[in-house]
C-alpha cells in the first residue's frame, strides 16, 4: 500500500496516510528505520512489523516522560512496565533502551535516594538501606550509595528529634518515655547505641508535677468504679504501668489518704 502523505502530529510522532485513506500513527525512529520517507510503500509483510515497532516506540516515549518526571530504580521501572503486558525479551529491550540514554541507573538512583532521605526524612541509615534493598538495589550499590550519608549530621538529626520528643512529653514517666524513644527510633532505622548515647546526655526533669497530674486523672476515672483498698490498688497499678517507680507512687499517695 502506497503512502500518500506523511503528517507530523506531535514531538517525534507522525501519521502515515495511505492510498486507501487508512491512517497509521507512528514515530520518527520507526519511519527512519524503514526508510519510509523515500520508499513510500507498506506491504503486507512490513505492516505487522511496523505496528509492533510503533508499540515499542510508544512505550519508550511514555517511559521517557515517566523517568524524567520521577527517578526510578530498575525494579520499580519493570513493575511500571507490567501494565503493557510485554514479553520478557520486550521488557528487557525497554530496559536496555532507557539505560542507553541514561534515564535508568541504579547507582545514580541509589545515591540520590540516600541524599534525599538522609536530609529530608525522619529515617536513619538502617531504614534507608532497607528501603533500597526493597527496591531491588544490590548490596555493592547500596554500600556505595550509603557513603553519601554524613554520619555526624545524621547523629545530630537523631539528637534533635529525641530532644524534641522529650520536650513535647506531658504524659509519660522518664522511664516509660525512654523505652518508647528507643523503640520508635530503632523502628526508624537508627542504631540503638546512638539512641542510648543521646539519652545518656539528657538532663531529665523532675517528674513530680507529671506524676501529680496523672494521679488526679486516674483517680477521677477510677472513683466511678472502685472504692477503698480496691481504689488504692487500681491507682497504684495504673501509675506503675505508666513507668513511675513504687517509691515515687508511695511518696505521691501517702499525703492523700483522704482521697480514698
Amino acid at each position: 500500500m502506497k503512502i500518500e502523505r506523511i503528517k507530523k502530529v506531535g514531538a517525534s510522532k507522525y501519521q502515515l496516510i495511505l492510498q486507501n485513506k487508512d491512517v497509521i500513527t507512528t514515530y520518527e525512529d520507526v519511519i527512519l528505520k524503514h526508510n519510509l520517507l523515500y520508499h513510500k510503500e507498506i506491504d503486507e509483510d512490513l505492516l505487522p512489523q511496523l505496528l509492533k515497532e510503533t508499540k515499542h516506540s510508544d512505550i519508550y516515549y511514555q517511559s521517557v516522560k515517566k523517568l524524567t518526571s520521577k527517578f526510578m530504580s530498575e525494579k520499580e521501572y519493570r513493575k511500571w512496565l507490567k501494565k503493557f503486558e510485554l514479553k520478557k525479551e520486550e521488557e528487557d529491550a525497554c530496559v536496555s533502551r532507557v539505560k542507553d540514554v541514561g534515564l535508568l541507573n541504579d547507582q545514580a538512583y541509589a545515591c540520590a535516594y540516600v541524599r534525599d532521605k538522609a536530609r529530608l526524612s525522619k529515617y536513619g541509615k538502617e531504614k534507608i538501606e532497607q528501603d533500597l534493598k526493597d527496591q531491588g538495589i544490590g548490596e555493592e550499590v547500596r554500600k556505595h550509595a550509603l557513603q553519601e550519608i554524613d554520619e555526624i549530621w545524621m547523629y545530630e538529626k537523631l539528637e534533635h528529634a529525641i530532644l524534641k520528643k522529650i520536650a513535647q512529653n506531658h504524659r509519660y514517666s522518664n522511664r516509660q518515655l525512654k523505652q518508647k524513644i528507643i523503640s520508635e527510633f530503632m523502628s526508624l532505622g537508627f542504631l540503638k547505641a546512638d539512641i542510648l548515647e543521646v539519652l545518656s546526655h539528657v538532663k531529665w526533669e523532675e517528674e513530680t508535677k507529671l506524676l501529680e497530674r496523672e494521679y488526679e486523672k486516674i483517680l477521677v476515672r477510677a472513683k466511678r468504679k472502685y472504692q477503698g483498698n480496691e481504689l488504692v490498688k487500681y491507682v497504684k497499678n495504673k501509675l506503675y504501668q505508666k513507668g513511675f517507680s513504687l517509691e515515687q507512687i508511695e511518696a505521691c499517695m501517702e499525703p492523700k489518704n483522704n482521697d480514698f
